[in-house]
């Protein structure tokens, strides 16, 4: 296996790419709740606002925009500064929780108002500081306006490197009540090599420019299958205890061990 190979097949186990939203689509799949958990990496909120824009109430009756101040924050602070679509929007985000900074972003640059007129509540939970808590939270948030109904579907659309570990950080959070989880991570990040450097591969047509510095994204995966792991020092039940179960394929655990290698030789 090549380094790429062994970046892809983590990559890939991570994302969990259950559904893919597609604006383009004139029959999309409705959905009881869909909740955007907030993050740096802005094709997730583009594809759901611009999906959300041109179908209203038909994809779905209720949005969560999810995340509060958490480490992640500073870098999509940072990632608004940076984009041209939205930098104009710096000052006025500066301190906020991450949940208002993606209201703001869906307001100003996509139809709000009118995604709002169609029938679709759009609420905040601003309170949550990591994975686990965007669940707990979004949970308390609906049970608080009386939105909880057994038997509802969900879809969660977070950042690929983290889109596993959501939807069953979601799973246990709502256990009890019968409620069906999809992912939806928007894309598959993938990596091609070239003279001994890894670079994104854009032909999913997100710009490498859009994504995470590659030593980050290299940790962010690495650090995901160590949390996904059901050991000691994993997040599941025989860990840390904030996930159920998760089966790590040995095609990722391998590519893991030999991705793990190369980038502690390359400290």
């Amino acid at each position: 296996m090549t380094l790429a190979e062994d970046v892809n097949t983590i990559s890939t186990f991570l994302s969990h790419d259950q559904i893919q939203l597609d604006p383009a689509s004139s029959t999309p799949q409705h959905y009881d709740y869909i909740v955007l958990c907030v993050s740096a990496i802005f094709h997730c909120a583009e594809t759901f606002f611009s999906t959300l824009q041109k179908h209203g109430s038909a994809l779905t009756s209720t949005v969560v925009l999810c995340g509060g101040i958490g480490h992640s924050t500073p870098h999509l602070y940072t990632a608004v500064a940076r984009n041209a679509r939205y930098a104009d929007l710096s000052e006025q985000i500066n301190g906020l929780p991450e949940a208002q900074v993606m209201e703001k972003i869906f307001d100003h640059r996509f139809d709000g108002s009118r995604v709002r007129e169609s029938g679709v509540r759009v609420l905040i939970e601003d309170q949550s500081t990591n994975c686990g808590a965007n669940a707990t939270e979004t949970r308390k948030l609906l049970q608080k306006r009386g939105l909880l109904v057994s038997g509802s579907n969900v879809l969660i659309i977070q950042d690929p490197t983290m889109s596993l570990r959501t939807k069953v950080s979601f799973e246990k959070a709502f256990g009890l009540d019968n409620v069906a989880f999809e992912a939806c991570p928007t894309f598959v990040p993938s990596v091609i090599e070239k003279d001994g450097r890894l670079s994104f591969d854009e032909s999913e047509g997100v710009k490498e420019d859009d994504l995470w510095n590659m030593d980050r994204f290299l940790g962010l995966i690495l650090g995901e299958v160590v949390r996904l792991r059901d050991d000691e020092n994993g997040y599941g039940p025989r860990g840390k205890g904030f996930i159920g179960h998760v089966d790590v394929p040995d095609a990722a655990l391998d590519a893991y061990k030999r991705l793990e290698k190369v980038v502690q030789a390359n400290r």
